[in-house]
């Protein structure tokens, strides 16, 4: 799963405000074997921003609040997604 996330999104994930705003950055959930692999919980993510010529990495572990969040945004917009399953997206 690759996913770019807008700046607001990644500073909801990071829940802490980004020291000035980042562009290139990409949200990777890692896969389940790589979590068993390195004593992760299922469902870290690791963000990457390409800066200065390099690549900078955090690692997202999951919460609650994470969760609650993500429930939350797709309960709000439900038809959306219904209407993605639908379509085949």
């Amino acid at each position: 799963m690759l996913e770019v996330l807008e700046l607001e999104k990644v500073e909801a994930i990071h829940n802490r405000k980004l020291s000035k705003p980042e562009k290139d950055t990409w949200i990777l959930e890692l896969p389940a074997e790589v979590c068993s692999r390195e004593g992760f919980a299922e469902g870290t993510m690791i963000s990457l921003t390409i800066k200065n010529g390099g690549i900078l990495t955090s690692i997202i572990k999951p919460s609650a609040d994470i969760e609650k969040s993500v429930r939350e945004f797709i309960d709000e917009h439900r038809e959306f997604f219904e209407e993605m399953k639908r379509v085949g997206d």
